[in-house]
């Protein structure tokens, strides 16, 4: 890192909040994205094919695809992979930090990637297993080229589905962003579980999949590699979470075999959410350890976590931290086991 002032602005920057020590990122560039994003009455967002950017990305001035999955028929791609047209962080070869008063902020530097489905009708909940075998594979094959370069800390993979989850495209597609920081929600998490391990020598979540395996009153679906289920302390309504029973740290390792049967508990979940929720919106994403080799994070364990848009925030909430439920974990897993 580099501790001066900077020479170049950057399109991003991430400011350091003094007193909780976390990091917020301020992409202003963003904000000239294409409202293109049309509204129907349940707060879903649509576009016609013919205008759709992801229809054919190069038509739409994309950079060349970074990765191309072919269909099984291989008349067509299945997925492809680009540098976002409008990134929220940019690649650069050093890392600038700089004092502002009492306060730290550092270049936004990384990298912000879209991977793109082919499909531009079909809903995410739709895809079979092995289609979702598929996506993860991508997803691996990303973060192990993003994992090598220079100042990359955390990698983020995440999927927005509906307008009130962010997404102001409706084509079916994920993100990625490479960081130069660890997000606080997962310093959280890697450091909860760092401290149970130390002082119990296990897994904080490996123990409480064997106590919802063992209980049965918020598990959803289950096969031999993985589970799903709703959390004891959901942060929201029919929050649900999808682990792999074999303790792993980290995503990009799982083998192909267990990557089938991780991709069948996700698309069950998706699936029964879509039936049992009346098609919410929703956010899902991967919470995986960090892309830091010399630091052992073996005591952590991966898993994707699926938050569907059924509750609005309030003031409570938001200025405590606390978060109301209106559906216990057990009813919400109930609904979603049918």
């Amino acid at each position: 890192m580099v501790l001066k002032k900077q020479s170049k602005k950057t399109i991003s920057e991430l400011r350091q909040d003094l007193v909780s020590g976390d990091w917020i990122l301020i992409a202003p560039e963003r904000a000239s994205r294409p409202e293109i994003a049309k509204k129907r009455n349940n707060n879903k967002t649509i576009l016609p094919k013919t205008k759709c950017p992801f229809e054919n990305p190069s038509k739409y001035g994309n950079q060349p695809p970074l990765l191309v999955y072919q269909n099984r028929a291989n008349t067509d791609w299945f997925l492809q992979v680009i540098p976002n047209k409008y990134p929220a962080v940019e690649r650069s070869s050093r890392d600038l930090i700089r004092k502002i008063g009492p306060y730290q902020m550092r270049a936004g530097i990384g990298s912000h990637e879209v991977i793109i489905l082919r499909d531009h009708d079909k809903h995410i909940s739709q895809y079979s297993k092995e289609e979702f075998q598929k996506l993860f594979s991508a997803y691996q094959d990303r973060y192990k080229s993003l994992a090598g370069q220079k100042f990359v800390e955390y990698i983020s993979i995440f999927h927005n589905y509906g307008e009130k989850a962010g997404a102001s495209i409706s084509h079916p597609h994920s993100q990625i962003l490479a960081l130069s920081v660890v997000p606080p929600d997962v310093g959280r998490s890697i450091y909860g579980s760092k401290n149970y391990f130390h002082q119990y020598k296990k897994c904080i979540h490996c123990l409480m999949i064997e106590h919802e395996l063992k209980t049965k009153e918020r598990i959803i679906f289950e096969n031999k590699n993985a589970v799903v289920f709703a959390p004891y302390a959901s942060h929201s309504n029919f929050e649900t979470r999808i682990f792999p029973k074999r303790h792993e740290a980290s995503f990009e390792r799982v083998p192909q075999g267990e990557l089938l049967g991780i991709a069948e508990a996700f698309s069950e979940a998706l699936k029964r959410m879509y039936r049992n929720l009346s098609d919410p919106s929703f956010n899902f994403f991967l919470h995986t350890a960090p892309a830091v080799e010399k630091i052992n994070y073996s005591h952590y364990h991966w898993h994707f976590e699926i938050v569907p848009k059924t509750t609005i925030f309030g003031g409570f909430d938001i200025g405590t931290g606390i978060d109301i439920l209106t559906v216990t974990p057990e009813e919400a897993a109930k609904i979603l086991r049918k």
